[in-house]
């Protein structure tokens, strides 16, 4: 019995091809919302979570979602982009225009020797607190942010958006969000495409 209903699925598959995925959690979401139907009772017979249906309808809607995406994303980028400006600024003073003069004259008055001075000063860190200054504002401004919008739901929104579009590209709709984060860290964007459907895998 086991194995026909593996051969049946396995069929239906072959039947279905990239669609299958689609179906299948298509089917699994109808089947959870008709659960939900019949198991919650409201007194007042309203339909609960007007609000988020709303805004539901809103967000991925053909006219609206677009625009209220993209400028999402530009908000975002430029709070990123122009916001970090001041703490970076504020960093690099810190930590280079004072921090470095200080730390140089402090291996000098210990009479530690120029090679070791330029090594530990000169070298590491100043690298690492060019690094800082340039590379921590951002980080912290986006990656936050990035988390909100996943936290409030915006996120799969998007994914949804854009997934006609990226389908025809061979692509998912989930990789919008992947290379989103690649402008925070092409680190963390690539370790992200994990979350990636592929059709194609078993």
């Amino acid at each position: 019995m086991k194995n026909e209903i593996l051969e049946a699925a396995r069929n239906i598959r072959i039947e279905q091809g990239e669609s299958f995925h689609d179906n299948l959690v298509e089917s699994i979401y109808s089947e959870a919302a008709d659960i939900a139907k019949n198991a919650v009772k409201f007194g007042d017979g309203k339909t609960a979570f007007k609000l988020d249906t709303k805004i539901d309808k809103l967000v991925t809607s053909r006219i609206f979602g677009f625009p209220l995406m993209f400028l999402m994303l530009a908000v975002i980028f430029w709070l990123t982009i122009i916001g970090a400006n001041y703490p970076s600024g504020w960093l690099a003073t810190l930590l280079v225009d004072w921090g470095h003069p200080w730390l140089k004259g402090a291996m000098d008055t210990i009479g530690a020797p120029w090679w070791l001075s330029g090594a530990l000063i000169d070298g590491a860190y100043l690298a690492g607190a060019w690094v800082i200054s340039v590379m921590l504002p951002p980080m912290m401004i986006f990656f936050p942010l990035f988390t909100l919008l996943e936290d409030f739901g915006y996120l799969p929104r998007v994914a949804f958006n854009l997934d006609g579009i990226f389908r025809k590209a061979g692509a998912h709709g989930k990789q919008a969000l992947t290379m989103s984060m690649g402008f925070g860290c092409n680190a963390a964007g690539v370790v992200a495409t994990r979350i990636i459907d592929s059709p194609g895998k078993d």
